[in-house]
């Protein structure tokens, strides 16, 4: 009789050893789900910060034409001193945004890449919007390149072709690098300018 007793016991003792050891298992299961979750939503938060940051400096370079009228010194002057920003606020850059090496076409280089150029017909223009009157002949409508022609006692407009200006079409790629989390994230954005002929990039 004692030695069954013994035997329930140790079986008794066995059964709680083998629900500890599942119990265990499955609280250190629920652990490692969470800390998954949380680096998971770690790593989006650095990337959406990332992107914001990225983003940022796309809004700085087009601010101006410069990216488009004169793109080499743009872009050396960004990579020299790359955008940061501070994104928490505490006044410490955190993410540096540079202009990447991109190769396109077996081309590689950095910077705001023009894919293409059409000129502007004088004809497509409208001399009675500033926008518009410094791509005729002259910055003012009297001498702005349009005539009148008198034809049997009718007039109609003569136009010069094309006019000096063109519409751009450009792709920039920014990278915004986060030396604290690695985050590194790259950017594109198209975008079309008006440039003056003489200024004119070469696309491709």
């Amino acid at each position: 009789m004692r030695a069954r007793s013994q035997a329930q016991r140790g079986s008794t003792l066995l059964v709680v050893m083998i629900f500890l050891l599942l119990f265990g298992i499955m609280a250190a299961s629920s652990f490692r789900g969470s800390l998954t979750s949380a680096k998971a939503i770690g790593n989006m938060q650095w990337r959406n910060e990332a992107i914001a940051a990225a983003n940022d400096a796309i809004d700085r370079l087009l601010s101006t034409a410069d990216f488009a009228t004169n793109t080499a010194a743009t872009t050396t002057a960004v990579n020299t001193a790359p955008f940061q920003v501070d994104i928490n606020g505490d006044g410490v850059n955190d993410i540096a945004v540079n202009l990447p090496v991109v190769t396109q076409d077996g081309v590689a280089r950095a910077g705001p890449r023009c894919s293409r150029a059409t000129p502007i017909p004088s004809t497509a223009l409208d001399p009675s919007l500033p926008a518009d009157l410094g791509c005729f002949g002259s910055a003012s409508s009297s001498s702005s390149g349009l005539g009148v022609a008198v034809t049997g006692g009718g007039t109609s407009t003569v136009t010069q072709s094309p006019s000096l200006c063109s519409d751009t079409e450009w792709s920039i790629r920014v990278r915004a690098v986060d030396a604290v989390t690695n985050t590194t994230v790259d950017v594109v954005q198209g975008v079309g300018v008006r440039v003056p002929t003489t200024a004119l990039p070469i696309c491709n």
